[in-house]
């Protein structure tokens, strides 16, 4: 976002969230101590896990840009409460990007009897809450399992939310205030 008069740009929440995913790779790379050019970074690496360090923000870092004041609990708790809003139907989307993916690259007849709309017609009917319009042609704009090197990964988004929530979980259990680990960060 552009600065306003005298205000700074600000990032909006999902600009951070975003921020945070992407770094999350860029740590990846910067941090190997491979040698070898086919196996750096996110290179030779399972999908699901080259998207588990890029999955959770650190709320608690949220500051105010010129007092520094800290994100107030009262506005946290609206945050957390705001990412499950929809949890269910955002969830059944990414299932229907992820079986359709599968279902073009698994059993899908090119030329065949069934059209790629039909299959992900017969997809959304058991992954939507409302049908889609006739006319939808969101496979068209759909380029992550076709292009980037996604072909057949793109499931790999919701497994990889399922590992960082184990990760986290372990570090709940360690004690997210501990000083050891507080002092890996």
């Amino acid at each position: 976002m552009p600065p306003v008069r005298d205000k700074p740009s600000l990032m909006t929440f999902l600009d951070v969230e975003t921020m945070f995913h992407e770094f999350g790779h860029a740590l990846q790379h910067m941090l190997t101590k491979q040698d070898e050019g086919l196996a750096v970074g996110i290179r030779g690496i399972e999908w699901d896990v080259v998207e588990l360090p890029s999955q959770d923000t650190l709320i608690s870092i949220a500051k105010h840009y010129e007092t520094g004041e800290t994100l107030p609990e009262e506005i946290y708790q609206k945050l957390l409460a705001a990412r499950t809003f929809r949890a269910g139907t955002l969830s059944l989307r990414q299932l229907k990007f992820a079986t359709v993916d599968l279902e073009l690259h698994s059993k899908y007849v090119p030329g065949g009897s069934k059209s790629i709309y039909d299959v992900e017609r017969r997809v959304s009917e058991k992954t939507q809450v409302l049908p889609s319009l006739e006319e939808d042609r969101f496979l068209c704009g759909f380029s992550h399992i076709f292009a980037g090197g996604y072909a057949i990964g793109y499931y790999s988004y919701k497994w990889a939310e399922v590992l960082s929530a184990d990760a986290f979980s372990a570090f709940e259990d360690a004690g997210l205030n501990d000083d050891k680990i507080k002092n890996l960060t």
